[in-house]
């Protein structure tokens, strides 16, 4: 398996400075091929809809976000009628 990198943030817990991180070290390196991370979001108290994560792929040599998805509010959507895999992609950063 290849190298695990794992960070914290207590603050944002945002995904995307991550992407950005590893894409800097991408350009810097020269690496390529697909990369991913996986996350969750957690709260140190009970609280309702208080789970959320995901898992983003990008690919290294062009920055381009391969795959997505994001739990946060899946169920509620997925509810409600809302197709979760129509949704556009962001942009990784």
């Amino acid at each position: 398996m290849a190298a695990l990198l794992w960070m914290r943030d207590d603050t944002t817990g945002d995904p995307a400075h991550v992407i950005r991180f590893v894409l800097r070290c991408a350009s810097a390196f020269g690496l390529t091929g697909r990369w991913g991370l996986q996350y969750a979001n957690t709260c140190s108290k009970p609280r309702l809809d208080g789970f959320g994560g995901g898992a983003h792929v990008v690919d290294l040599a062009t920055g381009e976000t391969i795959a997505w998805t994001y739990t946060d509010g899946w169920l509620a959507e997925v509810l409600a009628g809302d197709d979760p895999d129509a949704r556009p992609r962001p942009a990784p950063g």
